[in-house]
């Protein structure tokens, strides 16, 4: 029986490590322990701007009670790529609304 002895000690635990990680990682991608799922799952409404509205009318209206006005405010902007002074009546924009896992938290 051949013996074999372990020149490097250091060497042979970082080849050690190196395997250990990339078993943990192939069998984590296997498993999809590694997919990026979001915690917060948005659902949008369209809504059709009227005559008279504003961005702080709509988002005291269809915002969460538990988010700021102004953090759906900017949502809302990102999500259309407008601005107050672009908002007009008769656009149909998207607006972030609140789905029951987050509801229920």
């Amino acid at each position: 029986m051949k013996h074999y002895r372990i020149y490097s000690p250091f060497r042979f635990t970082v080849f050690l490590v190196a395997i250990i990680i990339l078993t943990v990682c192939i069998i984590g991608s296997f498993f999809g322990y590694f997919d990026a799922t979001s915690m917060d799952d948005r659902t949008y409404q369209e809504y059709k701007v009227r005559s008279g509205d504003t961005l702080w009318k709509i988002a005291k209206e269809y915002g969460s009670e538990k988010t700021d006005c102004r953090q759906t405010i900017y949502e809302i902007c990102q999500l259309n790529d407008i601005t107050a002074e672009t908002l007009y009546a008769g656009s149909t924009i998207l607006i972030p609304t609140e789905n029951k896992r987050n509801a229920e938290e």
